[in-house]
């Protein structure tokens, strides 16, 4: 066996952090493209039909409920009072939730393209 010097061991060491500073810094870089990639395909009309479509039947049951009736509640409310109506309100909680839902499949997406 060779000896091995305090010089030797300390260059190993450094190689070893070396290699996972640039595996960290190689996830890294791919979760900012897969990020950049999401954002680019809130704007891409087939991948939001996609996320939507992987993301369908997701939610619960009233969930669905309250997105049904909600709408039902925008129609029969004059635009005129919307603005004190509190429908607005429920349809933006509803977005936010919807709108979540499709983000995280966008990013899944995102990530899955970066990957490949």
């Amino acid at each position: 066996m060779a000896v091995r010097t305090a010089s030797d061991l300390a260059r190993n060491a450094q190689r070893s952090w070396d290699d996972q500073e640039d595996l960290r810094l190689e996830q890294e870089h791919r979760a900012e493209q897969a990020a950049d990639l999401a954002k680019a395909y809130r704007t891409d009309p087939a991948k939001l039909r996609e996320a939507e479509e992987q993301t369908a039947g997701t939610f619960s049951g009233i969930h669905y409920t309250e997105v049904s009736l909600a709408l039902h509640r925008l129609h029969h409310t004059d635009p005129a009072d919307l603005m004190g109506s509190g429908v607005l309100q429920d349809l933006y909680r509803l977005a936010r939730d919807e709108a979540a839902a499709l983000d995280a499949q966008l990013l899944e997406m995102a990530l899955q393209q970066v990957a490949a």
